[in-house]
């Protein structure tokens, strides 16, 4: 604080301002008088240069360690307006016994009806909801538009405790790493379409996290880690050889955030300070620049995405534009929170009601009333990345009544990540979200005897489905470790329904077998539809509580067919002629949804024949 060389003309002129104001509330008052009355003695000047060190010191903290952000009201210097005004309305009252009462209580009063008027102003409404509603650019989409389709083959099976298991381990593979540095926080990301989980390497010894920046100087951290977030056999990488100087939580010259306060990043709140690697593996933190919406004073709107190089041991600090295409790489442009907060405001105020007049507002305000109102569901489902076919990611919302009890999910929002744009799906919706679903998946019979714990929750859009995703896994003292994958149809909330595997695939196919067996009377859809198959059975052998045949001369597909498709599937023989349609996935395995037996196959054909002779 007090070798940092920023925000000393502030503090100075602030320090001033506290000092005249001492000067001024104790001015022409009988305590600080002269004694012929002309004008104050020593007492109150000695008083106000007391003050100016006092508040000096203040300032100097506040700017340092709390960092305010300089918008809103008085120009935006309303808090350091306010650090000043207190020690001077204390020491100006104990110099006049209490006589510049009615003074200080004018300032106060003015420091904080100002605030408050302009708040108001901005905020209380139906115009001023609908501004609100409108921030997060909403487009409604057509009742029968489903949500963008996910890439099955690219889950994200590895959670973060399961990652940072893994990230520890990697550690100590390397010389004298494990005594010298921690993993910081594991972001996931995508690096050439790949998914990972990234941390830094965190020093840890107090020489270089507290003594080192006190001074002025920065400890540096040799490298970072990638945890394979697709692939949980896949061996965590140690990536070193640079120079990571700024962290999330070091104190002094080492704080992230801090450089980039310092920077002159001051006017708004320095969001989503996360650590992200390119897809040349060159390791950055991104922060998302929030500055308020309206009057300067409250909203937020995104500003600028601000990367911070730190591949080398001076950082360098960057600003972009929302979408600009040289930061293609960021995965969270809008953050997790901002993205709540549009959601909650959009599905409060972005309504026909709310906006209907002024009482119609205030109810709705003051939670008399949650007529068409809709909130973004509680628990964490959505809160992790869902990365689509065309290589992109969105945070996906469902929304649900303002009722407590209720369960139900009346449409999905699904909120880009790289810009300020989002869609609703009303048709999404007449299905569970939260606990109960998780209670559901829990109780699949594969998991009775192992009963792995659901980690992660997530809305997919997969073969044309909506679709619930868990990863099962077992706690460790360190982290967790991977137990089965799952997949329930979003609208047949049955334990039946589940689809469940120790790896991914198994877990796919049984999905599209109860999917192609009618998955209680629900059809293919969108880019998953039925496409007849006609031939010749090369091969067919028991599957579990299905049968999995190929045709002759296809070599490219495997069917799977149940009794439920078709009752005299255990009769079929090598050499069958059959016909009917399966659920195109766009993979090798397909589930067939309607068959019949055209022909027996020679040898059954050979025997009838013999017996009529």
């Amino acid at each position: 604080m007090i070798f940092s060389s920023y925000y000393w003309g502030l503090s100075l002129l602030f320090a001033a301002i506290s000092a005249g104001l001492t000067f001024a509330l104790g001015y022409n008052t009988g305590s600080v008088k002269t004694k012929d009355g002309s004008g104050p003695n020593s007492t109150l000047i000695a008083g106000a240069l007391i003050v100016f060190v006092i508040d000096l010191l203040l300032q100097r903290f506040d700017f340092y360690y709390v960092q305010p952000t300089l918008n809103g009201s008085f120009f935006g210097y309303w808090t350091p307006l306010f650090v000043a005004s207190v020690p001077a309305i204390i020491v100006g009252n104990l110099l006049t016994g209490g006589g510049a009462a009615l003074r200080s209580v004018l300032v106060a009063v003015l420091l904080i009806l100002v605030p408050t008027v302009q708040t108001a102003v901005e905020t209380v409404g139906p115009g001023n909801a609908k501004r609100f509603a409108d921030l997060p650019q909403v487009t409604i989409a057509d009742k029968t538009e489903k949500m963008p389709p996910t890439d099955e083959q690219h889950l994200v099976q590895v959670t973060e405790n399961m990652a940072a298991l893994k990230a520890k381990t990697v550690l100590s593979s390397k010389g004298n790493y494990s005594t010298l540095y921690k993993i910081g926080n594991l972001t996931l990301q995508a690096v050439k379409g790949h998914r990972y989980y990234a941390a830094p390497l965190v020093p840890t010894n107090s020489g270089d996290t507290t003594w080192t920046p006190f001074f002025g100087g920065r400890a540096t951290s040799p490298g970072y880690v990638l945890v394979d977030a697709e692939d949980k056999e896949a061996t965590p990488e140690l990536h070193d050889g640079f120079h990571i100087s700024l962290f999330e939580d070091m104190p002094f010259s080492m704080n992230l955030e801090r450089f980039a306060y310092q920077a002159g990043y001051d006017k708004g709140d320095l969001d989503n300070a996360t650590f992200e690697v390119d897809d040349n593996l060159q390791p950055h933190y991104t922060i998302t620049y929030v500055t308020p919406a309206f009057g300067d004073i409250t909203g937020r709107k995104v500003s600028k995405v601000l990367v911070v190089d730190v591949a080398n041991e001076e950082p360098a600090i960057h600003a972009y534009a929302p979408g600009d295409a040289a930061i293609k790489w960021v995965d969270r442009v809008i953050s997790e929170d901002l993205v709540k907060t549009y959601a909650k405001d959009w599905g409060i105020y972005g309504q026909a009601y709310s906006q209907s007049g002024f009482w119609a507002w205030a109810s709705i305000f003051f939670d008399i009333s949650g007529q068409d109102t809709m909130v973004p569901a509680g628990g964490n489902e959505g809160t992790m990345l869902s990365y689509t076919k065309d290589d992109h990611n969105v945070w996906v919302v469902p929304m649900t009544s303002q009722n407590s009890t209720d369960h139900g999910v009346i449409g999905v929002l699904v909120f880009e990540t790289d810009r300020n744009k989002a869609t609703f799906y009303p048709g999404l919706r007449g299905f569970n979200h939260g606990g109960s679903v998780i209670q559901t998946m829990f109780g699949v019979k594969d998991n009775a005897q192992t009963k792995y714990e659901i980690e992660n929750l997530e809305l997919y859009n997969i073969y044309g489905h909506l679709t619930w995703v868990a990863i099962y896994t077992r706690p460790q003292a360190l982290g967790s470790t991977f137990g089965a994958v799952g997949f329930m149809d979003a609208s047949s909330q049955e334990v039946s329904d589940v689809a469940y595997g120790q790896d991914l695939q198994t877990a796919l196919a049984d999905y599209t077998t109860k999917m192609g067996s009618g998955n209680g009377g629900r059809v293919a859809n969108g880019e998953n539809d039925t496409v007849a198959l006609d031939g010749t059975i090369w091969r067919i052998a028991p599957n579990g509580a299905s049968y999995r045949f190929q045709l002759i001369g296809d070599a490219k597909h495997y069917f799977d067919v149940t009794t439920q498709v078709y009752q005299g599937t255990p009769l079929l023989r090598d050499g069958d002629h059959v016909s009917g349609n399966y659920m195109d996935t766009h993979q090798a395995l397909s589930s067939v949804r309607a068959l019949q037996l055209v022909g027996n196959g020679p040898d059954v054909a050979a025997a009838k024949a013999a017996d009529k002779k």
